[in-house]
């Protein structure tokens, strides 16, 4: 089965089933979202949603409750339409206390049977409050957290990640992006950690890519990232640079035995 393992609610949503069906993608693991750059079509319009997003990943601005309830409903009901292709992860706030992300991961995760949490994107130096996040998962099945790796991280955060990633052994954490500009301590982190794994959508380049799916080809998690990332052009990247024997692991199994489909 051809998975990919992290994209966002594309619209018209028919239209991203098409993509699915024309690349061979079965099943696509589908994130919430609060902007919806492919609805631009000119160079102003994508740059006021690229705006949003900018300020959402530097943590100039987090995502209001009304927002993640707005993106959360958006994607449930998305999810209800088309069961058979879409696997929801949740988008859940940081920084409130225990009893409330508790709450809010049983009322707005677990009800709508979402398979996991995130993407998580924070700004450098703030990794260590999603302690609070890996504790709910433990609470509520150990729900894999998918956690945003590229800019504005930097190493020490990359780090960070780790650390929680030890502490919590029993929580399968996907690195987004495989670590960004961080690729080769993340390489390295994932072959020494068996709960960590590798998203393989964004990467730093082709070359990373070849060199990660590769080195650790049960850890890589095959990710597109749509609507930033193209389908098709990402299927045959993984085809083209993994070894033969391993293409399967990397478009779909790992992801399905992660999530235990």
């Amino acid at each position: 089965m051809v998975i990919d393992g992290h994209s966002h609610v594309n619209l018209p949503v028919e239209q991203h089933i098409e993509i699915m069906d024309k690349a061979g993608v079965e099943k696509t693991i589908l994130f919430s979202t609060s902007i919806h750059p492919e609805k631009a079509d000119n160079l102003q319009g994508l740059k006021k949603e690229m705006k949003i997003l900018n300020d959402i990943v530097s943590g100039k601005t987090n995502s209001s409750l009304d927002e993640k309830y707005k993106s959360i409903n958006e994607l449930k009901q998305i999810i209800q339409r088309y069961p058979s292709r879409y696997i929801g992860f949740g988008s859940v706030p940081v920084g409130l206390n225990e009893d409330d992300t508790n709450l809010y991961i049983e009322e707005n995760i677990v009800k709508n049977k979402f398979a996991g949490i995130g993407e998580f994107t924070l700004p450098s130096g703030q990794i260590k409050i999603l302690i609070t996040i890996f504790k709910s998962s433990m609470i509520f099945g150990k729900l894999p957290i998918w956690i945003h790796a590229f800019n504005p991280l930097v190493l020490q955060d990359i780090k960070e990640v780790a650390e929680l990633g030890k502490k919590f052994p029993d929580i399968p954490v996907i690195l987004g992006h495989m670590g960004g500009s961080n690729w080769l301590t993340a390489i390295e982190l994932a072959k020494e950690m068996p709960n960590l794994y590798l998203d393989t959508s964004a990467c730093f380049s082709t070359l990373v890519l070849k060199i990660a799916i590769n080195e650790i080809p049960l850890k890589c998690i095959f990710g597109v990232d749509m609507p930033y990332g193209d389908l098709q052009l990402s299927k045959e990247a993984i085809e083209k640079l993994c070894n033969k024997s391993y293409i399967n692991a990397v478009l779909g199994d790992n992801m399905a035995k992660l999530l235990k489909l």
